[in-house]
């Protein structure tokens, strides 16, 4: 049965998000739901299930019963016919048999047997001699003692390997949602960049539009030489092609952010807006013991301890696979006799005659020369957790790798947001400044459209300064293990890291 994921993340509604754009808690919960790499995972986390259920079969208590009758014609010699006479031409020799048993082998690998055993025997031989029917039966019980190989120390290590290994899928499912949260995430603020760029590229083509429109008005009132129109025609048409541009690259956003979906072309079209708008600043820092903490509680690390763990538990089981079969086998019975015309028991019948206790004891040794059939797992056990061991360790070095890069990159990024604002407030200062000198003659046309592309590439350059913060944040939470937090018998997304 799979655990409950990201339940309450599943929270969304199709009117809300029309009437109020895309918020980033909708978009996370509509790529986990649709999301084709979670349902795969949750089919390898079933799969793993099944795998430590089988593993438990081995200690299952087993029931036999059987039932049998056996009927035996045997044609009588001469001398046999004149003695019983009464016995026909043949020997009709009419056995009926029942048995119920029970055995378990325990986690110590002792094997626990029960047995009651029925047998009736009606021969017509015997009768002509006055002896009825036979009823005997048999109550035994036994005991293995495994003295070197070690069947149920080698089937407890395999069950406590897919415990493990069912305990690692849990981890990975996490991850796969991790995984599928940083690119929803990182798609939404992608989009949501690419959208305000798209306004941005809108403004500065309206501020040109509006110019171009005082200049005509100049040029009319004979202010302005025409010449001047020239350039502000070719100012309009450059602003305009880059709003085009802009608007398809939002729109390519879109897309992209509606494949992790799922989304057909016209679901796609109906997808709302962004809601969440990039953050003027930089946030919380999130720098305190990084690397501690991706070692700790990063999910697909967990996932490789765990297996190495499960190697190592196979490698045991493999290697008391290897020792000789050396077994001590005891046990002990009640034996009954009732003569009569049904098959009675008589173990436990006391008009019967009963024998017993019976004791028995052997010791048996088995070892196959070569020893393929077990030599052949032990050296693949030792492969598999040498390589377990190499992943953990390569993956170690990775995470501490990126978590280096992430928090400089993250650091190089919020600086460069901040000296973006200063940069942007600046250049709408000079703009202002320009637009004053031109009306007292001081500056030209060009000088304004200048200032003007200038202060459009700084706040195109913010916005990409925003949206690599937000990213920057987003993986840094994904390396660190944080993006998801703990909740109930499940997890959920740290919704308030991801908003600063």
């Amino acid at each position: 049965m799979m655990r409950p994921l990201f339940l309450s993340l599943l929270l969304a509604s199709a009117a809300a998000q029309a009437a109020e754009g895309l918020a980033l808690r909708d978009a996370i919960a509509l790529g986990l739901q649709r999301s084709p790499d979670i349902q795969l995972q949750r089919y390898a986390e079933g799969a793993s299930a099944g795998a430590r259920k089988s593993s438990e079969a081995a200690f299952d208590t087993v029931l036999t019963a059987s039932a049998g009758q056996n009927r035996d014609l045997r044609p009588l010699r001469a001398d046999e016919r004149a003695r019983f006479l009464a016995a026909g031409v043949d020997q009709d020799l009419n056995v009926n048999s029942y048995s119920l048993g029970a055995s378990r082998q325990l986690e110590n690998g002792y094997v626990l047997t029960g047995a009651y055993a029925l047998t009736s025997t009606r021969d017509d031989v015997q009768q002509a001699q006055n002896i009825p029917r036979q009823n005997v039966d048999k109550l035994s019980f036994g005991l293995r003692l495994p003295l070197q190989k070690n069947a149920g120390r080698e089937a407890l290590a395999v069950r406590n390997a897919t415990g493990l290994e069912y305990q690692a899928s849990l981890r990975d499912t996490e991850q796969v949602v991790a995984r599928t949260v940083l690119a929803v995430v990182q798609a939404y603020w992608d989009w949501a960049s690419r959208q305000a760029s798209a306004q941005v590229a809108l403004g500065a083509e309206q501020r040109v539009r509006q110019l171009q429109r005082e200049t005509e008005k100049l040029v009319a009132a004979d202010e302005l030489p025409p010449a001047e129109l020239n350039l502000m025609q070719a100012a309009v048409k450059e602003r305009e092609t880059a709003r085009i541009g802009a608007e398809q690259k939002a729109r390519d956003g879109r897309f992209a952010l509606a494949r992790l979906f799922g989304m057909d072309a016209v679901a796609t079209e109906a997808l709302p807006l962004p809601a969440e708008i990039l953050p003027e600043q930089a946030g919380a820092s999130l720098l305190e013991s990084l690397r501690q903490q991706a070692l700790e509680r990063r999910a697909d690390l967990q996932a490789l301890r765990l297996r190495e763990q499960a190697a190592q538990e196979r490698l045991a089981g493999a290697r008391l696979a290897t020792r000789p079969t050396v077994d001590l086998e005891l046990g002990a019975y009640y034996a009954g006799l009732k003569e009569g015309t049904r098959a009675n028991p008589a173990a436990f019948d006391p008009t019967a005659r009963t024998a017993g206790p019976g004791l028995s004891a052997k010791l048996s040794f088995s070892l196959p020369m070569a020893n393929a059939a077990t030599e052949g797992p032990l050296l693949t056990a030792l492969a598999n957790a040498d390589s377990a061991r190499l992943r953990r360790e390569a993956l170690e070095q990775s995470i501490l790798a990126n978590v280096e890069a992430a928090y400089g990159n993250l650091r190089a990024v919020e600086a460069q947001l901040a000296s973006s604002a200063v940069s942007v407030e600046r250049y709408r200062a000079a703009l202002r400044d320009t637009v004053t000198k031109r009306q007292l003659g001081t500056a030209t046309l060009i000088d304004v459209l200048n200032v003007e592309d200038r202060l459009n590439n700084a706040i195109q350059g913010r916005l990409a300064y925003q949206l690599a913060y937000v990213q920057a944040r987003a993986t840094i939470l994904y390396e660190t293990g944080r993006l998801l937090k703990p909740e109930g018998q499940g997890f959920t997304v740290a919704l308030e890291q991801l908003l600063p």
